[in-house]
C-alpha cells in the first residue's frame, strides 16, 4: 500500500516538473523576445540621439551665421529666434497672417481659438498682446470692435476689404 502512494506523489512530482519546465521554456523564449526588443529599441534611441545631436550643432551654426549676418547689417538680432514657433515653425505672427488670409476677416474670439488648436502652448493674452503689437505695426487692421483684417500689401487696395457678398 506504500508504494502505491509513494507511485501516487511521484506522478505529482513528475506532472509539476513538466508544468515548471514550459512554464521555464515561455519565460526563456519572452525574455529572448524582450532583449530583442530592447536592443532594437536602444538602437533606435542611439541613432535618434546622434540625429538630434548633429541637428541641433545645425540650427546652433545657423543661428550664429544668422546673428552674425544681422550685425553685420545693423538689424536687430534674435528677433525670428524669440517669434518662431514650437520646432521652429511658423511665428505667431505668420501663423495669424496665414489664417486671416484664407478668411479674409475673423473675429479676435476665432483667432484665439485657431491659435489655441495650431499652437496650445499660447496664451490668450499674449496673443491678444501680439494682435495689439500687428495693429501698431500696420501688420493687422482692426475693423468693426475686434474683428481683424490684413493689412493692404503695398500696391494691393484688396487685400484689407472684406470679402464681396454674393
Amino acid at each position: 500500500m506504500k508504494s502505491y502512494r509513494a507511485l501516487a506523489v511521484l506522478a505529482e512530482l513528475r506532472s509539476l516538473a513538466t508544468h515548471d519546465a514550459r512554464q521555464l521554456s515561455t519565460a526563456k523564449d519572452r525574455l529572448a523576445r524582450a532583449e530583442a526588443e530592447l536592443a532594437a529599441a536602444r538602437s533606435g534611441f542611439d541613432s535618434a540621439s546622434v540625429r538630434a545631436e548633429v541637428s541641433q550643432r545645425v540650427v546652433q551654426g545657423a543661428e550664429d551665421l544668422l546673428h552674425t549676418a544681422t550685425q553685420d547689417r545693423g538689424e536687430e538680432p534674435g528677433g525670428a529666434r524669440a517669434a518662431a514657433g514650437p520646432a521652429g515653425g511658423p511665428t505667431i505672427v505668420q501663423e495669424v497672417l496665414a489664417f486671416l488670409r484664407l478668411r479674409r476677416r475673423a473675429a479676435r474670439a476665432e483667432i484665439v481659438r485657431h491659435m489655441k488648436s495650431a499652437r496650445p502652448d499660447i496664451k490668450p493674452a499674449s496673443l491678444r498682446r501680439e494682435l495689439n503689437r500687428m495693429v501698431a505695426k500696420g501688420t493687422l487692421m482692426l475693423v468693426e470692435g475686434s474683428v481683424y483684417v490684413p493689412a493692404p500689401a503695398a500696391g494691393d487696395d484688396t487685400q484689407g476689404r472684406p470679402p464681396r457678398r454674393k
